[in-house]
């Protein structure tokens, strides 16, 4: 994912227009077979991803398709739902720190030598709104939700048949021993885990992807502009002295 860099402030609503400035990249998914309890038949098996980031902060925008909206306590959506109704939900998942090289924990939650940060969305409830929170984990069954998460929000809206959340986050953080400080021109690896509540996925039960990468490209600024008319300049004066050197040859004269 080529995170785009723009001024001024990133756009909170997952329809906004602001989003066209960053291509989208699709993965595929695949069910969770690895920790217990394994889950064969997810409902979800791709996720769209696109990112914007300013000086201070950076925003993830993800979609799906989603034949239902699950709303527990809903009755149309309980009605059917094929198992027992739980929440919509994704999850974005970085190292608690940027590895040395190419090392990354490992891609199931972490473990206690790699931790790993979930930023994670879900739906909500009849009886609750909507919930953002980031969780600690070194591994599937370590797992923690942090009690506040300053400088992380996440907004969602469900629309033809899709989910689009748009989550933000700072770039760094006062918790550098446990947050993820993201920087400009690394590549930061990242994962997604989805859980589609009408067909009966939660906790364990739920479809993911394997490690990505995120780059925060960086702005061109006017270096290469400069260093272009440099390169043309010295190019330009390697020629006119070459061709005044022939010139002279040719009368029998000298350079």
């Amino acid at each position: 994912i080529k995170a785009v860099r723009v001024d001024g402030d990133l756009p909170a609503q997952p329809d906004d227009p602001a989003w066209d400035a960053a291509a989208p990249t699709t993965f595929f998914m695949v069910p969770q077979i690895v920790g217990k309890d394994r889950f064969f038949k997810t409902a979800n098996d791709t996720i769209s991803v696109r990112a914007l980031y300013n000086n201070d902060k950076i925003s993830i925008h993800l979609e799906w398709d989603d034949r239902t909206k699950s709303i527990p306590g809903d009755a149309k959506a309980k009605s059917i739902a094929e198992e027992d109704l739980a929440e919509d939900a994704i999850a974005v998942q970085f190292p608690a720190a940027l590895p040395k090289g190419m090392e990354k924990p490992y891609f199931l939650m972490g473990n206690a030598a790699n931790p790993v940060n979930l930023w994670r969305w879900s739906s909500g409830a009849t009886d609750k709104p909507e919930s953002a929170v980031i969780v600690d984990a070194r591994g599937i069954g370590d797992q923690e939700i942090r009690s506040d998460a300053p400088g992380f929000t996440a907004k969602g809206d469900y629309k033809d048949g899709a989910w689009r959340v748009v989550m933000t986050r700072s770039l760094k953080t006062e918790m550098a021993d446990k947050d993820l400080q993201i920087e400009e021109g690394r590549f930061i690896p990242f994962a997604v885990f989805a859980w589609d509540g009408s067909n009966g996925e939660s906790g364990t039960r739920h479809a993911m992807t394997t490690w990505y990468w995120l780059l925060l490209k960086p702005s061109a600024g006017s270096k290469p502009i400069i260093a272009a008319i440099i390169a043309v300049l010295l190019v330009g004066g390697i020629l006119l002295w070459w061709g005044r050197s022939a010139a002279n040859r040719k009368d029998g004269t000298a350079p």
